[in-house]
């Protein structure tokens, strides 16, 4: 009363199962997961060894790409010639840099200025609230109190008020 010895499965052969059993999960998709697990070993025991074969994995064989005649390098002449041709290089063009909006409240300078003096004046108060007060506060005001925050010396006069 011995066990058994079963060979075990090799990579390609897990990796063979594994494939026959997603296949066999989709035409059987009624059944139960375990189900599914359990006819699908069965099945696979069943099959033939060219019908295993059929769900090997094979290493993916790359095309051959045909270059175009054109494409191909043509034999150099060793020669140097008496003129160099001119080279025409195409200029790359630098991108340009979207410009900031200053309408946009949180992509400005002057609004993160602000952000920065109003949270020194108010700590006690939650993150939360403060970000949401400081928003209206900068939306209640003029341009020209704006325009204070844009330069470092017109933010003290202002939040004293």
């Amino acid at each position: 009363m011995g066990a058994s010895t079963v060979k075990p499965f090799s990579e390609a052969e897990c990796k063979a199962i594994k494939k026959f059993t997603k296949s066999y999960k989709k035409h059987h998709a009624d059944l139960d997961e375990d189900e599914v697990k359990r006819s699908a070993e069965n099945a696979w025991g069943k099959l033939l060894p060219h019908q295993k074969k059929y769900f090997e994995v094979r290493p993916k064989e790359t095309p051959v790409k045909r270059m175009l005649p054109a494409a191909r390098k043509k034999p150099k002449n060793q020669k140097k010639k008496a003129v160099p041709k001119w080279r025409y290089r195409s200029r790359k063009r630098p991108m340009a840099k979207p410009t900031p909006n200053p309408n946009n409240p949180a992509m400005s300078t002057a609004f993160i200025g602000f952000l920065r003096e109003y949270q020194r004046r108010n700590t006690i108060v939650d993150v939360k609230k403060r970000l949401q007060r400081a928003a209206k506060m900068w939306s209640k005001l003029s341009k020209a109190q704006k325009n204070k925050f844009r330069t470092a010396g017109g933010r003290e006069s202002f939040l004293k008020n």
